[in-house]
């Protein structure tokens, strides 16, 4: 016998759901929650990945996280680059990702 299985042996055990209040004893001010559905905001065949970008910010982004992962006076969490790194930062940044036809 554990030390743990002791201390539960002088615990009653607990029903599922008996702390909830029922709708009866409910505050009548109360707000209710109602769950809205709304449409989407963008059709599903508009929605643009990294697989579905331009081969020119594809291409960007590679440059960019490469220069990154290897230049130890970069740290993108802080917005901190050194001059290579800030003017790859820009390149990406300003590259379409979506080709506007």
């Amino acid at each position: 016998m554990s030390l743990l299985s002791g201390l539960l042996d002088h615990i009653p055990p607990t029903i599922a759901g008996a702390d909830k209040p029922t709708m009866a004893n409910r505050a009548p001010n109360r707000p209710r929650l109602v769950l809205v559905e709304r449409p989407a905001q963008l059709p599903a065949s508009t929605y643009t990945n990294a697989a579905m970008a331009t081969p020119e910010w594809r291409n960007a982004r590679d440059q960019y996280i490469s220069h990154l992962m290897a230049c130890r006076a970069c740290c993108a969490p802080t917005a901190r680059y050194c001059l290579t790194g800030a003017d790859l930062r820009a390149t990406y940044d300003r590259t379409p990702m979506e080709s506007h036809q």
